[in-house]
């Protein structure tokens, strides 16, 4: 949390264009898809912070297994209309080595953005988790928010 609260700072000291700035709060998830009789009681409340800028995102968050990641991303989105539009988020994120051996695992992941204001939206996501955990879950249901600035 820390590390994304000093990188969210640097951002914010920037001098920068004021459509291009976001900051977004992960907020919940949901798994779904069990692929045993054993899933896993998993964390589903995924605190953290992060920042955008042109498109470009780091966020940190406490994952579903109560460890610290750091996602790294580039994001792309269409305006369906002015409070809804698609988009997905390509990268790579850390703190799931124990599940998948890897120190980044890719990210892929598509979403689906509301804007019930056009300074704040909520994104709708989903995770396929299959490089992560194919033992416990198929997919991850996410949730976060944004301010734009």
């Amino acid at each position: 949390m820390k590390k994304a609260f000093a990188i969210f700072l640097a951002f914010a000291a920037l001098s920068i264009s004021a459509s291009e700035l976001r900051v977004t709060v992960p907020l919940l998830s949901k798994h779904y898809f069990c692929a045993s009789n054993q899933c896993l009681d998993l964390n589903e409340t995924n605190l953290g912070v992060g920042v955008e800028y042109a498109s470009y995102g780091v966020i940190g968050f406490e994952n579903s297994y109560s460890r610290q990641s750091v996602a790294a991303y580039k994001r792309f989105e269409y305006d369906m209309n002015p409070y809804m539009g698609l988009g997905i988020r390509l990268g790579g994120v850390t703190g799931y080595k124990e599940e998948s051996g890897m120190d980044v695992v890719p990210l892929a992941q598509p979403y689906l953005r509301v804007l019930p204001i056009d300074w704040f939206s909520f994104n709708i996501g989903v995770v396929p988790v299959g490089l992560i955990d194919t033992k416990n879950y198929n997919v991850v249901v996410t949730l976060d928010s944004q301010i734009s600035f």
